[in-house]
């Protein structure tokens, strides 16, 4: 096997794990309660939950590489 197959490799592993990961993640979020009159009431922990995920969210969305300021 060459580097680059060994590349290749590594990287749909990765690729495939992080699809897996949104779609478990996905779930989980369709799974969780919803405000409705005749489903389960939600509170203030489920509001918590949910916002904490959406932050971790927003970090995963942010650049991962410095700002290019030109130089």
């Amino acid at each position: 096997m060459t580097n680059r197959d060994s590349i290749e490799h590594a990287y749909t592993a990765a690729h495939i794990r992080a699809l897996t990961l949104v779609e478990n993640l996905h779930q989980r979020i369709e799974d969780m309660p919803a405000p409705s009159d005749d489903g389960p009431a939600i509170g203030w922990d489920d509001v918590g939950t949910l916002r904490h995920l959406c932050a971790r969210l927003e970090e995963l969305m942010e650049p991962n590489e410095p700002d290019d300021d030109g130089s």
